[in-house]
């Protein structure tokens, strides 16, 4: 005898179908994943530089993107590193309190940041770049030589997409400050209908 409590946990030959699963994911094959392996192995082979204050490869390339761009502003700081802006701002904010860089304001625009290293961020900056050099050797070096022209050309491809990408979004917040708030109105209260005569 079949009890409501077995018909409850038995599903009905009606409507049970088998669920339809796609090709296997495998992180082996993603090249998102297989980005983010090679980004920890360029960190590690920074770390083993071992160098003073503990300073990371990420504090390196905004340290080197200033010095390539003395003045620039925040925002430019953030399309030539990658790094996202509430990050690159705490990260500003700590070298600017280790007395690397000093932030003014921009003479075209007061409300903008002009960014520029002190002599103590160049010296951090030339105490690093070795390590950063052994990074991109290790990297190339990994692969075979015929195909390193090909992988940092690769890279430079991805670069590129990543910068439109982040122009695309800069523009879409550009125009969504610029249009004027919607203003929701009530309708108007309809009038109680009068009695038919």
């Amino acid at each position: 005898m079949t009890t409501r409590a077995d018909a409850a946990r038995r599903p009905d030959r009606k409507t049970a179908r088998p669920v339809k699963r796609g090709p296997a994911f495998r992180l082996s094959e993603s090249p998102s994943h297989m980005l983010r392996r090679a980004e920890q192995f360029a960190a590690e082979t920074f770390l083993k530089a071992e160098l003073p204050d503990g300073v990371t490869l990420r504090q390196t390339v905004l340290l080197a993107a200033i010095a390539e761009a003395e003045g620039a502003s925040q925002s430019n700081l953030v399309g030539a590193t990658g790094v996202d802006r509430s990050t690159l701002a705490e990260m500003m904010a700590r070298m600017e309190q280790k007395g690397f860089i000093v932030r003014l304001a921009a003479e075209d625009d007061g409300r903008a940041k002009s960014v520029s290293l002190t002599s103590e961020g160049r010296r951090r900056l030339e105490a690093a770049l070795p390590a950063m050099r052994a990074v991109d050797k290790a990297l190339l070096e990994a692969l075979p030589a015929n195909r390193r022209a090909s992988f940092k050309a690769t890279l430079l491809v991805l670069a590129k997409a990543a910068d439109e990408h982040h122009e695309d979004g800069a523009e879409t917040q550009r125009t969504a400050r610029k249009q004027p708030a919607v203003r929701k109105t009530k309708p108007a209260a309809r009038k109680p209908a009068g009695k038919k005569r």
